[in-house]
């Protein structure tokens, strides 16, 4: 990108970035230096603020001063390359992810915690997707079943999702799969816990977008189940999802 201001306008203009980022004063023309602390307050307060909002679960988790270190750290040390302030916090989890700090052995669920409360996030701030015109009725077994578009799915290794992470210990650590979708009426974001087999059936739903006989004899054979019980199963927990506005309807 072509830069128009002048060689010297923009050098000082960068070192207040700098200051504002690492506390770290160069010479600056023109400077009150009693009040350029302001800038700096102002600018981190809203780097805090919005890193706050977007992970709650975190900031209760850390201690005050876990917290203020990581974010002083993530400010000072990180050029943040977004320009929307609501996706500067995926940078923090990245930060946090490629970043060497004890926190993580402290708690090491904590990258997850962060991806899960980022996913909402994004979730709620996707674009709209284009919903599927369908058939409101139809046989689970023989019609191919179509879901609201704007879904994530997770495996995890820690239930950060269903424990109040300062009460999450090292034997909770596992498998876990998380469903989540934005309702298409409110806009709210929706959360449903999935066994291994209902993670795996989500997915193949709406990868292969075949009807559930289909999916359900490779299914058997994979989880060693007969197919009947597997269908049984599967018709009682994607009525749910119907329920649940997940599952919009049947092609037509």
């Amino acid at each position: 990108m072509k830069n128009y201001l002048l060689e010297d306008t923009a050098v000082q203009q960068s070192r207040l970035a700098n200051y504002c980022r690492t506390g770290v004063l160069e010479p600056i023309k023109g400077l009150t230096e009693n009040r350029v602390g302001n800038y700096r307050r102002l600018v981190y307060n809203v780097i805090d603020d919005t890193l706050q909002t977007a992970f709650p679960l975190t900031y209760n988790l850390l201690t005050e001063e876990e917290w203020d270190e990581t974010v002083n750290q993530f400010f000072s040390n990180h050029a943040c390359q977004s320009t929307s302030v609501w996706k500067m916090p995926y940078e923090f989890y990245q930060y946090i992810e490629e970043t060497d700090t004890k926190l993580k052995s402290i708690y090491p669920f904590l990258t997850e915690l962060l991806l899960f409360e980022w996913m909402e996030i994004e979730l709620y701030m996707m674009e709209d997707m284009q919903f599927p015109e369908v058939e409101i009725s139809g046989n689970f077994e023989s019609k191919a079943i179509l879901f609201n578009p704007e879904f994530k799915l997770m495996q995890l290794s820690y239930p950060v999702h269903q424990k109040n992470p300062n009460k999450i210990i090292e034997t909770d650590k596992g498998e876990y799969f998380l469903l989540m979708f934005r309702d298409k009426l409110s806009g709210a974001i929706q959360f449903v816990n999935l066994s291994l087999f209902y993670a795996w059936l989500t997915e193949k739903i709406h990868v292969s977008q075949k009807p559930l006989k289909n999916i359900l004899s490779e299914g058997a054979d994979l989880f060693g189940i007969d197919y009947e019980s597997l269908l049984n199963n599967s018709i009682s927990f994607l009525s749910e999802l119907k329920t649940k506005s997940f599952i919009l309807g049947f092609r037509k």
